[in-house]
């Protein structure tokens, strides 16, 4: 049995507190990695009080380590992290924000919502139910209309629009390994290519928000690299498009094919990391080629499978 949680942990604790958690279960973070405020405060968007107040929790707990002047370190072998992990209270948050999606999806809920009405539909309490629309605001999921009325953002709701956005990802994440400013963070490659090792090794173990967050984070770390802020600010855009879409995909994609697509992910971070862009560029082409013919073949599966019907 893990450490029960004698005083309710505030939500941010718990998101900072489970980022450190899934990265070191995950292999991007190993036993001794130095935890610093100011770079999880930097990947996460946050102040650093929180992420204070996490490696604090974790320490308390014996997952981290603690030197006077030298900070955290991970001090917890696989086991106690797993134990860590599980004793977690449950990410409410998190639940709700992607309850929200698949209903939007699924055309449960219209493109306009009334929090009050979300509330009593879904039964939550309005504070939690107030953080989550932030959250999907900054996101870029909802739009702020009025007090209380919120409305949900365009997404990859067809076939055509899945279609362009693959030939714009293909001008644009292409275009980002030639610009001259190029230069890869080496400090984050390592992490990223950790991720994606790991769901190659346990890809049944993932769900498949872990498979797209990865995803998001790698195709967003070579973005944020060609130092053009423009091209960033398209393929975060384009992932905050898919977010919802996926959703739908996901459950019917192969660990198989996931694995591969890790594995497309390793070869344009090796070339990358050699300072080979041409190649960078060809494996990423190719990576988001195959993407786009796998979407085709899936339409014409559903359109085989309505004609024998």
């Amino acid at each position: 049995m893990g450490p029960e949680f004698e005083k309710p942990v505030p939500p941010l604790t718990q998101r900072v507190s489970r980022f450190i958690l899934d990265q070191a279960l995950a292999g991007s973070y190993q036993n001794g990695r130095h935890l610093t405020e100011a770079d999880l405060a930097s990947r996460l968007g946050i102040s650093r009080t929180p992420v204070r107040a996490a490696l604090r929790f974790l320490h308390e707990r014996a997952v981290l380590a603690h030197l006077p002047n030298r900070g955290y370190t991970l001090a917890a072998d696989r086991e106690a992290l797993g134990l860590a992990r599980r004793d977690m209270p449950e990410d409410e948050e998190k639940t709700l924000y992607y309850r929200l999606l698949r209903d939007r999806l699924a055309g449960t809920l219209p493109t306009r919502v009334n929090e009050l009405e979300l509330a009593q539909t879904y039964g939550v309490r309005r504070p939690l139910l107030r953080s989550v629309l932030t959250t999907m605001l900054q996101d870029g999921v909802l739009r702020g209309r009025h007090y209380q009325r919120w409305e949900f953002t365009e997404t990859l709701d067809s076939v055509e629009s899945e279609r362009e956005s693959y030939r714009f990802r293909l001008t644009v994440e292409c275009a980002a390994l030639r610009e001259p400013g190029f230069r890869i963070d080496r400090d984050r490659l390592l992490a990223c290519r950790d991720r994606q090792r790991a769901l190659i090794s346990h890809a049944p173990r993932y769900t498949w928000m872990d498979f797209f967050e990865a995803n998001a984070e790698l195709h967003e770390l070579l973005a944020s690299a060609s130092g053009n802020r423009f091209i960033l600010d398209a393929v975060r855009q384009q992932n905050r498009l898919r977010r919802m879409s996926d959703l739908s995909d996901y459950p019917l994609v192969s660990a198989a094919a996931l694995r591969k697509s890790s594995e497309e992910h390793l070869q344009i971070l090796d070339a990358v990391e050699a300072n080979d862009l041409p190649a960078a560029e060809q494996r990423m082409r190719a990576h988001l080629s195959r993407a786009s013919d796998l979407l085709e073949r899936r339409v014409i599966g559903a359109l085989n499978e309505r004609e024998s019907t």
